[in-house]
């Protein structure tokens, strides 16, 4: 039962934790601003709020891993993850239109949109796949 769809699917999910938890050990152990600068994130009047938004990261990534260790078992799991990709792309998005944001942040927008848009397209293949087999 592991199809070509669900290993790209498992590999896409661990780059994204890996993803996660690599701007949050910065945030946390390096340099909040440094990060902002090195994205081109843009100005932000205090970055005390990117501590808290590290460790939630790295929570929510945690839920990631069981989906992508077994997708079939951990079913709402591979769903949530994907909504936990597309929410936070959109209200980059919209941020950034509506002005809360600053422009740079269309590229947290575009990194997420990306990841859970290909995760989307796995998950969806890996159980169709399954179905056939």
């Amino acid at each position: 039962m592991d199809n070509a769809y669900r290993k790209w699917f498992r590999r896409i999910v661990w780059f994204g934790v890996l993803a996660n938890w690599t701007f949050a050990a910065w945030v946390l152990f390096i340099d909040p601003q440094q990060l902002l600068e090195f994205l081109g994130l843009g100005e932000v009047a205090d970055t005390v709020w990117l501590y808290n938004y590290s460790v939630l990261l790295i929570i929510l990534s945690m839920f990631y891993i069981p989906a992508a260790r077994d997708p079939f078992h951990y079913r709402a799991n591979a769903w949530l993850l994907i909504v936990g990709r597309l929410v936070p792309a959109s209200t980059f998005f919209v941020g950034v239109f509506l002005g809360f944001m600053a422009k740079g942040f269309v590229i947290l927008g575009i990194g997420d949109g990306t990841l859970g848009l290909v995760q989307l397209f796995l998950l969806v293949r890996t159980f169709r796949s399954a179905r056939k087999d």
